[in-house]
């Protein structure tokens, strides 16, 4: 038998969760309870000892909604069981009173009226906690006209103290309750922002590698097929190793963001590493040229990352779309803003085909937009242009303008 009343007990558990009614935790519920208790047991003191079978008929009235629930798990909405707690609570305290044939100094019993009240009033709606207040007022007026309460002012100020404290933990309880929402759906907007941000640095490892490696196999076949050159094929084929190893850590790196543990990471790639970015792409057999104007050290963390994203996928995709093609990049800076250029020529068929925006592209256009600047890419004449604006921050330690 016991042993079925404690797993009865797990499940109600169980299936209360961690909250009760009105979103309270358990302690608070369970602190309730005891005070209702107690003052219930004093209440019954108080009265004659010939008179306690009332008292315990009133307190077994009182906690049956509580064994109902819990011996038939019932599944109710919380007003519902708030309000059969109430009734519950009224009924017992009715007995108590008119259960008297006079009244006693300094009763118990209609301090539970106020009690009652508050505990309904923070758990139902406004017109429920006015409901159970005028119900209780009820009581303590027919109490009053049957001579049973010798203070009845003094209880009633209980009643009204008992509904507007229950009335400000309700309105509490439901601002704590608004606040746990919008955290957790800051904490998602937040693990959003991370899968995209992880999304795009994936995408741009991967883009960058591949592009490269796939020139430097282009090479090491043209050199076996039409020149004959096994050296310069072998060593092409190092090269694209290397370059495959080298995007092997960075992958392993970016998506080592999504542990929890805390380990060594890499710096992230900056303004000043574009020139050799560049050159990676020179070695694997793309054309392009790199022209520099300004000072580097003006440029902020985030701010150079963005730039080398933008620099490493707009090569990418000249490597993708035009290896054969000659291209610049340049990368300008004057008092407030770093602009960085990269053109290509394409020919006709190809610039029609890359007029749609990729991911590669959405990426880009998130990173300047974040940074306050703006990205512009498309045709332009006979070339394909990419042109980045970004603001540079007076002090590089603010890199999103907001300090």
């Amino acid at each position: 038998m016991l042993a079925a009343v404690k797993r009865q007990f797990r499940r109600y558990l169980r299936r209360k969760g961690e909250t009760m009614p009105g979103g309270y935790s358990w302690p608070i519920v369970v602190s309730i309870d005891l005070t209702l208790l107690l003052v219930a047991v004093l209440a019954i003191l108080q009265r004659p000892e010939s008179q306690w079978w009332v008292g315990l008929l009133g307190l077994a009235v009182a906690y049956s909604p509580y064994l109902v629930f819990f011996a038939v798990d019932l599944k109710a909405p919380p007003a519902v069981e708030a309000f059969a707690l109430a009734l519950a609570w009224m009924a017992a305290i009715s007995i108590w009173l008119f259960g008297m044939s006079a009244p006693i100094e300094g009763d118990f019993a209609p301090v539970l009226l106020g009690l009652v009240t508050g505990v309904v009033g923070s758990m139902t709606s406004l017109r429920g906690g006015l409901l159970t207040t005028l119900t209780a007022a009820g009581i303590l007026g027919a109490a009053v006209m049957l001579g049973r309460v010798d203070t009845p002012w003094l209880y009633l100020c209980f009643i009204g103290i008992g509904w507007l404290v229950g009335y400000l933990m309700r309105i509490q309880q439901q601002l704590l309750i608004e606040q746990r929402q919008a955290q957790q759906k800051l904490a998602e907007h937040a693990a959003a922002d991370e899968r995209r941000r992880i999304a795009r640095e994936v995408h741009d490892v991967i883009a960058h590698s591949l592009s490269v490696t796939l020139l430097h196999v282009t090479g090491a076949r043209r050199a076996l097929h039409e020149d004959r050159e096994i050296d310069e094929a072998v060593e092409a084929l190092e090269q694209a190793e290397q370059l495959g190893r080298q995007a092997m850590a960075d992958i392993r790196r970016t998506v080592g963001l999504l542990d929890d543990g805390v380990g060594k990471v890499t710096p992230e790639p900056g303004v000043t590493d574009i020139a050799t970015l560049v050159e990676d792409f020179v070695r694997a057999g793309l054309t392009v040229t790199f022209a520099v104007s300004g000072r580097l050290d003006r440029i902020s963390a985030a701010a150079g990352l963005a730039l080398y994203r933008i620099a490493q996928e707009s090569l990418a995709n000249i490597a993708k779309h035009a290896p054969d093609t000659a291209a610049s990049m340049s990368l300008e800076l004057d008092v407030s803003s770093a602009v960085l250029t990269v053109a290509n020529r394409l020919p006709v068929p190809i610039t029609a085909r890359r007029g749609t925006a990729g991911r590669g592209m959405l990426g880009m256009r998130q990173r300047v937009e974040l940074l306050g600047g703006r990205i512009q890419a498309g045709p332009n004449d006979d070339e394909w242009t990419v042109r980045a604006v970004v603001p540079i921050d007076e002090d590089p330690s603010c890199p999103f303008r907001r300090c």
